[in-house]
């Protein structure tokens, strides 16, 4: 399968993210509860990440960049590439998700599990990825395994058929509190292997 189309339908997969062993950082601020920490990354509702994004199947494997901006219950997620030859626009809010890709007509889909599998035929529990991402399980999907770094933060987690794996937690200031985000995560699920390297975190409201 051509890498750019790889990435162009995988892309959607991204939508389920990953990476490697969690490691506690000098200078990082450990949670007094998991729990609770959960509670105040979750109670964020505006936030957006800037960074690279892998992709690797049993056929072939590629990156793009990506930014993602989350509203609340609206999103945006921008990748270029491979390599920047390609751009893909995913936006999405309850009861309407779009597909943008140079190329290529727009797609939509009432929810973004069923326009990834309108694309590539897939059931895929994309919704949770806005939890994950941030180092958090989803609400709803059953947690098969949950493991600890040092620091107290999450360094594995099983959830539905996927296991996500977080790294280089790195502190970020939201209203005056210390909260230690992931830097790096991977995801795995069969033959479907998605790196997510995070450059930069911004919480809160765009400025």
């Amino acid at each position: 399968m051509n890498i750019t189309r790889v990435i162009g339908r995988c892309a959607l997969v991204m939508l389920v993210l990953a990476t490697a062993a969690c490691v506690h950082r000098p200078g990082l601020t450990p949670p007094a509860n998991l729990r609770e920490h959960q509670q105040q990354v979750q109670a964020i509702g505006d936030w957006q990440l800037s960074g690279k994004l892998g992709i690797r199947t049993a056929e072939d494997s590629g990156s793009a960049s990506l930014k993602w901006v989350q509203q609340t219950a609206s999103y945006q997620l921008n990748l270029a590439g491979p390599l920047g030859q390609k751009r893909m626009i995913i936006s999405g809010q309850p009861g309407n998700v779009r597909l943008e890709q140079t190329g290529e007509p727009a797609q939509e889909a009432k929810t973004p599990e069923a326009l990834i599998k309108k694309q590539l035929g897939w059931t895929l529990p994309v919704t949770q990825l806005a939890y994950w991402v941030r180092g958090v399980p989803a609400p709803k999907g059953r947690i098969t395994r949950l493991e600890q770094n040092d620091a107290g933060l999450i360094a594995q987690l099983q959830q539905g058929d996927w296991l996500i794996t977080y790294s280089n937690y790195r502190d970020q200031t939201f209203n005056g509190k210390t909260l230690a985000l992931p830097g790096k995560i991977t995801a795995e699920y069969q033959d479907v292997r998605l790196i997510l390297a995070i450059r930069q975190w911004q919480l809160g409201p765009q400025q």
